[in-house]
């Protein structure tokens, strides 16, 4: 009953003296590491023992009154009986014991030795810490792990590198010529040459009418032929020919009744001489004159006589043929756009192109602020027809558009 009053009276003070046999004195301990059982303790209370300290202080005498609610005198009567029973057990068995406190051993010649037994931490500030438990750090795998080679990283050999970064510039190079030739397409900077092929490449042979059926094989490669230029000299030698310019009634007259292929000689017609006329009267006629010949009548044949007026009938011709390939001003009907292009010559070359392909192509001017000229191959008085004829040339001529102008 005594330790347990003790006991309690340490936690909060540095020193209870037992009357008559000695003073039990509580130091600070700092935290410890033990050394074989690799335990890490909180801070706690060292209890030592002083046998000089007799005198009572009152201190546990007042604490024994208080908790067991007796008078001052009768806890002093209980703390001497208590003195009187450990000091029996020590000349007794030279031993005696507190419990939770610690144990006093009496040596001969020496007075009392005091081992501090208790368990509890009686150092009010690590309340609640538990003792911890650290594994060692071995020496051998410190030594193990600082030994141990390191695995170097596999570099890429120089052959590799240079496979990759050869590749990636070929694929940026083919990206960048790529880009360029649709925008060059779309913006009509293309040249005639790679402009013809990705017109008539992927395209469908259309096959001819009936009535070009009976046309000879020189016509059919002259409608075929692509329009050059003409020179000044073609300008004076055609200002000078006695050969007229077949007018297109003519050519289609020719086209519609059908003659067989082997036809037989006929006796040159007799020519007559035709007045010379200047270059600069014939000059606008042949600038607009687009249908060739038809091939039926030999190369070295003479042409027929000119006729009264017929300079007259040529630019007539010609001023006709070229309202019709263009709109100049707004018609409310919906156009087959197949390519816009920056300058009139470029999209003239692409109507022609698809002239020879058998669609009634036109070129639409620009609008007021505009500087495209829009290239047209079939055009629609409703967008109903406009929607279900660029179905149908969307399969061999790629991207259309239907526009309203």
């Amino acid at each position: 009953m005594l330790a347990d009053h003790i006991r309690a009276l340490l936690q909060h003070h540095d020193c209870v003296i037992i009357p008559n046999f000695g003073g039990l004195i509580a130091d600070y301990a700092p935290a410890s590491v033990h050394p074989v059982r690799h335990t890490l303790s909180p801070p706690a209370k060292r209890v030592a023992f002083n046998q000089s300290l007799t005198r009572n202080d009152g201190l546990l005498v007042d604490a024994l009154s208080q908790r067991l609610s007796v008078s001052p005198t009768q806890a002093r009567e209980l703390v001497q009986q208590a003195v009187q029973r450990m000091q029996q057990e020590l000349a007794s068995g030279h031993r005696t014991e507190l419990g939770g406190v610690g144990t006093f051993r009496q040596a001969p010649g020496r007075g009392l030795e005091f081992e501090y037994t208790g368990t509890e931490n009686l150092l009010g500030a690590s309340f609640g810490l538990p003792e911890l438990v650290s594994r060692p750090v071995r020496a051998t795998d410190a030594l193990l792990a600082r030994e141990r080679p390191t695995a170097a990283p596999q570099l890429r050999t120089r052959r590799l590198n240079w496979a990759w970064r050869t590749l990636g510039a070929t694929a940026i190079a083919g990206l960048v010529l790529s880009a360029n030739y649709m925008f060059a397409d779309l913006a009509g900077y293309l040249p005639d040459v790679l402009r013809s092929q990705s017109i008539a490449g992927p395209t469908v042979p259309v096959p001819a009418p009936r009535q070009q059926a009976s046309l000879s094989s020189a016509a059919t490669t002259r409608l075929a032929a692509r329009p050059q230029p003409a020179s000044p000299d073609d300008w004076n030698q055609a200002a000078t020919a006695t050969a007229p310019a077949e007018s297109a009634a003519e050519l289609l007259k020719e086209v519609e009744a059908p003659a067989p292929l082997a036809a037989a000689p006929t006796s040159a017609p007799v020519v007559k001489p035709a007045p010379t006329v200047p270059a600069a009267a014939i000059r606008p006629a042949l600038t607009v004159a687009t249908l060739p010949d038809q091939g039926t009548k030999p190369a070295a044949a003479k042409a027929a006589p000119k006729a009264p007026g017929w300079e007259k009938a040529a630019a007539t011709n010609a001023t006709a043929g070229a309202s019709a390939a263009t709109v100049s001003s707004r018609t409310g009907r919906y156009y087959v756009i197949a390519g816009s292009y920056t300058s009139l010559a470029n999209a003239e070359k692409g109507r022609q192109a698809l002239v020879r392909l058998g669609h009634p192509a036109r070129v639409l001017l620009p609008a007021p602020g505009s500087r495209q000229f829009m290239l047209s191959a079939v055009d629609f008085p409703d967008r109903t027809s406009a929607d279900r004829q660029a179905v149908i040339l969307r399969k061999r001529m790629g991207d259309l558009w239907i526009k309203q102008y």
